[in-house]
């Protein structure tokens, strides 16, 4: 008799331990939910401060992970809590007010899994927690990437043998993989991931981008287009849309080539590499845009060298051009001591296979002005100086 009492001492105090944990979680959610994420942390360590209990360290977990303000190795983390108009990432890594709590995640679930060894949550979040710590710190962690690799596959392999694997856990395998440049078993686990949910739009994106590397540009094709139709964020959508642009140029598809960079010019307007893409293609097929588009280009970063050595590419076979629009935008930038400079410089490389006298010019006017804005042991001026010699002979 004592023996069945006992065992429903055990259930009950075990059913009002799980309702306990439950309401905690369901508080702390809420909480999370009004972006209360100090407070939300807290209601978790003052139920668990000594990290006991697996679902109440997962959930501290993932709040830290997802709402930190700042970051020490992913060890220690501040949280605060933000009004509703308000978003973590205006105060991540800037100076402020926000409390510091130690939270050694890895070494937590560790212990825990000692005692635990079947329970996949925990495995899952220690794949997690190794993930996020390779995205934030890369090689600049307490440990190389490799070993963040291997800890990432060893603990989802163990979600995949307990068979609790879900399609995150399928894209970030195949997401390292990719990094690794293992582009066969990647796209295997981007094939996983979409089978489990095909609405992701990463899935799609990375797995067009491990079949391009594969040479399985139809493949590719086929995913990139997905992922756009998926995506919501622009800056996203955006980026597949140029990749589908990049795959139909690979395919000399230019027609569809130029559909798709105008269709991530749409969606996220003046970013630089959509833009450069669109003026080479309008230089190659002569359009009426190009000029527009060139000078937009151009206005991303008149003071940016890479500005400069981009259109030279562009423009290598209509170098008459090129100068010719150097030469518009000098009397606009004269005030403007770099660019004119700049403008100058990069004329005269132009100019001294045609004209050397007028390359010696511009050469003399960038020594002059650059000499205002820059220092001395500027590489320009080496530069200038070669190219002076080059003039004169």
């Amino acid at each position: 008799m004592r023996k069945v009492l006992l065992v429903i001492l055990l259930l009950i105090s075990s059913k009002a331990f799980t309702q306990s944990t439950n309401a905690i979680l369901k508080t702390s959610d809420q909480l999370v939910s009004q972006k209360k994420y100090k407070t939300a942390f807290d209601v978790l360590n003052k139920a668990d401060p000594k990290n006991r209990n697996p679902d109440i360290v997962i959930a501290k977990e993932d709040i830290v992970l997802a709402y930190f303000v700042t970051s020490i190795m992913h060890k220690m983390f501040s949280l605060m809590d933000l009004k509703s108009n308000e978003d973590i990432m205006d105060y991540r890594g800037k100076a402020g007010s926000s409390q510091l709590y130690v939270l050694p995640v890895d070494s937590v679930l560790n212990e825990l899994i000692k005692t635990d060894h079947d329970n996949y949550k925990l495995y899952k979040a220690l794949g997690n927690y190794y993930y996020e710590v390779f995205l934030h710190y890369n090689a600049h962690w307490t440990e190389t990437p490799e070993t963040l690799f291997k800890r990432i596959e060893d603990n989802y392999a163990k979600v995949i043998e307990l068979q609790k694997a879900d399609y995150m856990v399928y894209y970030e395998l195949g997401y390292i993989n990719e990094v690794q440049e293992k582009y066969g078993p990647a796209a295997n686990y981007f094939l996983k991931s979409i089978e489990l949910n095909s609405h992701c739009a990463n899935a799609y994106y990375n797995l067009a981008y491990a079949e391009l590397y594969q040479n399985n540009r139809s493949e590719a094709l086929k995913n990139a287009i997905k992922s756009i139709d998926l995506y919501e964020d622009k800056t996203y959508k955006a980026d597949a849309a140029r990749m589908t642009g990049e795959i139909y140029s690979e395919l000399n598809d230019t027609k569809n080539e130029l559909y798709y960079y105008e269709l991530s010019n749409s969606i996220d307007p003046k970013n630089y590499y959509t833009l450069k893409s669109l003026l080479d293609v309008y230089v190659k097929t002569q359009s009426p845009k190009e000029k527009n588009a060139l000078n937009t280009f151009y206005s991303l970063g008149p003071e940016n060298p890479t500005i400069y050595n981009d259109l030279s590419k562009i423009y290598f076979n209509k170098p008459k051009e090129l100068s010719e629009f150097y030469e518009s935008k000098l009397p606009g930038y004269i005030d403007h001591k770099k660019v004119y400079g700049s403008l100058n410089f990069y004329l005269a490389q132009l100019y001294l296979s045609t004209d050397k006298v007028k390359a010696k010019e511009c050469l003399l006017k960038a020594k002059i002005t650059l000499a205002t804005v820059l220092p001395q042991d500027n590489p320009v001026f080496s530069a200038i100086e070669t190219l002076l010699k080059q003039a004169s002979n």
